[in-house]
């Protein structure tokens, strides 16, 4: 190591620890006058003083008295000249002990990485759009394909899922590409990109379906934001267990629950319930039912399928695949049904 000798007169005001007399609670003071003729010796410098002062403290342990001085902007613990040698031996002991201290978390890697299937199903729902509002071959897809409360109760259960893909203007598409894709990815990463997409069109499906139930028989709905909040129950839900499993500590589990709920509260307002079943007029752009039961949905199975081990959810990138398409192959054979 290289040396450096500080004398007194180089610097007024050297700071030095007595081992007997200073405690970690308190300010290191000064322990006695040094005379003028004393030596230091710089054994350590950084400009994290947190770090000097872990040090300070290392050799106060064994009796060193030392100082702290700054110099340019870093902070450099001296010693007195005859105990340089043992300082710096005991430093290098205190760094081998905690090398990789603290320890940084380490995070699961990705499942699967889900940009793919979220650019397919923006692309989808940009794509029914365009024949919703074209009435595309001639048919009425708003009329046949949305969430009405007394067909659904009348058997027709295909219009839960229908209704996901319908919108009733631009910037309720926008919110729900945006959000859904977001999502999506991230529940991907988490639990693999075909399961996630499986999950999401469930959770979409039994919220609109229990929606239907639970409001007036004249309800009306469309949109895919109930799908949008079974991901994030099913991401809230999921991450809640994990952490638990890894031992974190409780505020630290309910941090994904808390973000959640914040989360419905604050974009829960973007869904479109139709009062007029044969115009856009009277929309409101509120359907708390469906958010809230897409979430609560979610959540549950989130529930389940964290009981999966993590391992049995790396599927092949051609077995995701599969289950991607035949989630895809689900809404155009439900479409298939209400067109017929």
């Amino acid at each position: 190591m290289l040396e450096r000798r500080f004398e007194r007169d180089q610097y007024r005001r050297p700071v030095v620890e007595d081992a007997a007399r200073a405690s970690p609670l308190e300010p290191l003071q000064p322990s006695r006058a040094i005379p003028p003729q004393a030596a230091w010796i710089e054994v350590a410098r950084s400009r994290d003083a947190r770090a000097i002062r872990h040090q300070v403290l290392t050799l106060q342990s064994v009796g060193i008295a030392s100082g702290i001085l700054e110099v340019s902007g870093e902070q450099v613990l001296v010693v007195r000249d005859h105990d340089a040698r043992g300082a710096a031996a005991e430093l290098e002991r205190y760094r081998g002990e905690n090398v990789g201290w603290p320890p940084k978390e380490t995070y699961p890697a990705p499942v699967s990485q889900g940009i793919h299937a979220a650019i397919v199903y923006g692309g989808l729902l940009v794509l029914l759009y365009s024949f919703q509002e074209a009435w595309r071959f001639g048919v009425d897809w708003e009329g046949l394909g949305r969430a009405d409360a007394a067909e659904i109760r009348s058997g027709e259960w295909w219009r839960a899922i229908t209704a996901l893909t319908l919108h009733a203007d631009l910037a309720h598409l926008a919110g729900n590409v945006v959000f859904g894709a977001a999502l999506g990815v991230i529940l991907a990463q988490s639990i693999g990109v075909g399961l996630a997409w499986w999950c999401v069109l469930l959770a979409g499906t039994l919220g609109n379906y229990a929606n239907a139930w639970i409001q007036d028989i004249s309800h009306r709905s469309l949109g895919a934001s109930t799908a949008v909040f079974g991901a994030l129950g099913v991401q809230v839900a999921y991450e809640y267990v994990r952490r638990s499993e890894l031992g974190y500590k409780p505020w630290r589990r309910w941090v994904p629950v808390i973000m959640g709920f914040g989360l419905l509260a604050w974009l829960g307002a973007g869904g479109v319930h139709v009062e007029d079943p044969k115009s856009l007029e009277g929309l409101e752009r509120v359907d708390i039912g469906a958010h809230g039961l897409g979430f609560a949905v979610g959540g549950l199975i989130g529930l389940a399928v964290a009981r999966i081990p993590r391992r049995e959810l790396r599927m092949s990138t051609g077995r995701q695949a599969i289950l991607c398409c035949a989630a895809v192959a689900v809404i155009v054979g439900v479409w298939a049904i209400a067109i017929r």
